[in-house]
């Protein structure tokens, strides 16, 4: 037996995935005939059968949320349990154990996924048998193969085939597959946050959705995944500028990188390379740069007396994680959301709740004209007479290099 990497195993699911999903609850049951027709319903047909000698019934429990086009899910059979599926076209699975072990059989070897080391990529086609032990809670991403298929095309300018990528039954570790673990888990606790999909403002879901086929197709091996030709040539500087320009006049989040593609005529790929050699900096932080310096001027501009809360606006800037926008934010101005939209335009403070500490005034971090760098620095990157580049020292947050100095910040 194949045992990948070595670490801690952790012996309970991570309650705050459970916790995000919490309101999307889609069936518990005792009953190993019931878990089986929810799983066909959420994976595909095949069977789910209680190991030999086990007694008694399942505790199984799934909580699922769906925009139609990926989904994330947290599942558990509290028993050990073989899942025997057969191909299914429609969809692609990825499942990260929180807790326990997946033992996927194939080929006469059995391959060990534990929590906290390894995910499971479950294919669209072909068969798919493994063992989930006992203990073993799983966090669930699953994405339709015709999303897949249209994001394909944007990110790699592949020719329509009329077929989704190819993916095979694999394990992977964890390091690579950390950006679709990632994916998963910003899904889920977006969808809790809002506790219906329905619920979810569009332009965030699209963002959401987006993040999502991005990191499944960049992240996992397919047969589309290293095409060759003008998709990874650099988009032109004009392209470049247009994008900067309608990032720059949005009013709320609207455009995510796909689209910015798509509007422009090039591949993602193509983007990323413009935006590398222009600004040094992917259109993922560009966009994320300028949502956060806009997201920071309506705080100071906005009233909490009026029903304005640091969630919506963070919301309407396309932030769907409240902590690492905070992170964010105070490392880029030195102070937390909160304190900036208790910050009147004129410095002063709204009324605070009795006995609530006064708010930290934020000297030195409003937002104001950026400060820019001398002309031998490195290229112009001027769009609309405005220049892009930030002076300032690098600090690290939330495992990213940000830069501050100004109102702006920008990821490396």
């Amino acid at each position: 037996m194949t045992v990948l990497s070595e670490g801690a195993h952790r012996a309970h699911a991570d309650d705050a995935v459970l916790r995000a999903l919490a309101a999307y609850k889609r069936y518990e049951t005792h009953d190993l005939a019931v878990a089986e027709g929810q799983v066909r319903q959420f994976m595909a047909p095949g069977r789910l059968r209680t190991r030999p000698g086990h007694r008694g019934g399942v505790d199984a429990r799934a909580f699922y949320a769906d925009t139609g086009s990926v989904g994330v899910g947290f599942m558990g059979y509290g028993a050990d349990v073989t899942v025997d599926r057969r191909g299914d076209s429609r969809y692609l699975g990825i499942a990260i154990p929180l807790s326990g072990h997946i033992r996927v059989l194939r080929g006469g070897e059995a391959v060990l996924a534990r929590a906290g080391e390894s995910i499971v990529v479950i294919a669209p086609d072909g068969p798919f048998l493994a063992e989930w032990s006992a203990d073993c809670d799983t966090l669930m991403l699953r994405v339709t193969t015709t999303a897949l298929a249209h994001a394909a095309r944007t990110l790699t300018g592949a020719r329509d085939t009329g077929r989704p990528p190819r993916f095979a039954h694999q394990v992977l570790p964890l390091d690579r597959g950390h950006a679709v673990r990632s994916a998963a888990r910003l899904l889920a606790e977006a969808f809790g946050r809002y506790g219906d999909v329905a619920a979810v403002p569009g332009g965030l879901l699209r963002l959401l959705s987006e993040h999502t086929l991005s990191a499944v197709l960049l992240g996992l091996d397919h047969d589309l995944a290293a095409p060759a030709g003008p998709a990874f040539r650099a988009a032109p500087g004009r392209a470049v500028r247009e994008a900067m320009r309608l990032v720059e006049d949005e009013t709320t989040a609207v455009f995510n990188v796909g689209e910015l593609a798509r509007h422009l005529g090039v591949t993602v790929r193509a983007l990323e390379l413009g935006f590398r050699r222009a600004l040094d900096e992917t259109p993922h932080h560009y966009l994320r740069r300028i949502r956060l310096e806009r997201a920071h001027r309506e705080l100071l501009a906005a009233d909490p007396v009026e029903g304005a809360t640091v969630a919506g606006i963070a919301s309407r800037w396309g932030f769907a994680h409240a902590g690492r926008f905070a992170a964010s934010h105070k490392a880029a101005y030195g102070v937390t959301p909160s304190v900036s939209l208790r910050t009147s335009p004129r410095g002063d403070t709204a009324p605070t709740v009795a006995g609530a500490p006064d708010p930290i005034r934020t000297t030195g971090h409003e937002a104001g004209p950026p400060r820019v760098l001398p002309a031998d620095a490195g290229r112009d990157t001027r769009s609309q007479g405005r220049d892009t580049r930030r002076a300032g020292h690098d600090v690290r947050t939330a495992g990213h290099d940000v830069r501050t100095g100004g109102a702006p910040w920008r990821t490396r």
